[in-house]
């Protein structure tokens, strides 16, 4: 009997696209497998676009089940805990409608309400955990009354797998005397085969320097990544340290920050800033970190993983980070480039002068081994073991 594997997810921005589309890539094709994608109706359309430059697979053994534009709204219009009840029936009865044998919920974070009072899943599901929004010491009402939840929902019987990004919390999840499995993941990136005229025309197209060292900010550029601080901090500089730096922030912006960043950007007019507004296509993404010199991921209050220092260690690129959180203790521990208070704007103007004139030291090798254990590979096949 073929496994039927449903794929649930009612978020269609951000990263959500490209984890549907990497296990739709690796089931794709599979004679023993049948694939339903249950997503927002628009998740087809970026697919096929995207197909054009990502040559993504699509077999015959995948079926498309479009949320439609109307009823995805009319549910992520309403507060949290009622998108968690809702959200959780849908995925119930759109596993009963195909007879699914196993559902991989590409999106755990706001499920556990709808998880603990919903319907009850009609086979095995298993989940992706991104971000936590809690530490194991947090003692605060809201993260306790979280953590409560959580556990309740480990001993469930409803979670088959969970798959966490953060493996620093996997410990205490398995703690919970849990019927879960909690299996630590990767945070995947796909590479390419990237030829010398496609970098040459990206250095045209945003017209890069080749005289300065470049530093990028890359994501969703909003008040989390850190470039108030950073921007403040080269309004420190001397003229001829900054005359030395390009930043590069390459990503979508939101349009009210935009106008923050601009009037931060217009206070030190002798900066030289690259603006790679918007969508980037995955292969420019690529090309974005390999001609950069420097990664900056100098997050703001976050402590969780982020996918931008697993593009870094694959470009073979050192960051410039914050030390806090899982980036703070991996970027120290593995010798990945050079941790700050991010927060601080003379503390990243100090270290963003040492590293004009002195560089940055790294380990090559411990990049290496990283991008190794954060591969394409790793994360498919983990959940390709824990669900078949």
């Amino acid at each position: 009997m073929k496994n039927r594997i449903l794929l649930f997810d009612t978020i269609t921005d951000g990263h959500h696209p490209d984890y549907l589309i990497h296990v739709i890539g690796f089931y794709s094709g599979n004679k023993d497998v049948e694939l339903y994608v249950s997503t927002g109706e628009s998740f087809k359309s970026q697919f096929d676009e995207r197909q054009k430059t990502e040559a993504n697979p699509w077999g015959n053994n995948v079926t498309f089940l479009g949320i439609p534009t109307d009823q995805l709204n009319s549910i992520h219009s309403k507060p949290i805990y009622l998108r968690s009840i809702i959200e959780w029936n849908l995925l119930v009865e759109t596993a009963k409608e195909i007879n699914a044998s196993q559902v991989l919920l590409m999106y755990f974070d706001y499920y556990q309400l709808g998880i603990l009072i919903g319907k009850k899943a009609p086979c095995a599901v298993s989940a992706i955990y991104f971000r936590p929004n809690f530490s194991e010491n947090d003692h605060g009402i809201y993260p306790q009354i979280k953590k409560w939840m959580l556990s309740k929902v480990l001993n469930s019987g409803q979670i088959q797998n969970l798959f966490c990004l953060v493996h620093a919390l996997v410990p205490y999840m398995e703690a919970q005397k849990t019927q879960t499995r909690i299996v630590p993941i990767c945070d995947p990136v796909k590479q390419f085969e990237v030829a010398s005229p496609e970098v040459a025309e990206f250095r045209n197209k945003f017209k890069i320097p080749t005289d300065k060292k470049i530093f990028l900010n890359f994501g969703y550029l909003d008040d989390r990544k850190g470039m108030e601080v950073f921007i403040d901090a080269c309004a420190t500089l001397a003229k001829d340290e900054l005359a030395k730096i390009c930043l590069m922030l390459a990503g979508p912006v939101p349009e009210y920050y935009k106008n923050i960043i601009e009037a931060k950007l217009a206070q030190v007019p002798a900066l030289e800033v690259i603006r790679c507004y918007g969508y980037l296509p995955a292969r420019e993404v690529q090309i974005s970190f390999e001609i950069s010199d420097v990664v900056l991921i100098l997050y703001q209050d976050f402590l969780n993983m982020s996918s931008v220092l697993i593009r870094a260690v694959m470009a073979n690129k050192p960051t410039f980070a914050t030390q806090t959180g899982m980036i703070g203790a991996l970027v120290s521990s593995n010798n990945l480039g050079l941790t700050v208070d991010a927060t601080s704007v003379i503390e990243v103007s100090n270290e963003l002068n040492a590293i004009i004139q002195h560089g940055i030291s790294y380990s090559e090798d411990n990049l290496k081994q990283l991008a190794e254990e954060n591969s394409l590979y790793s994360f498919l096949s983990t959940i390709d073991q824990a669900i078949r």
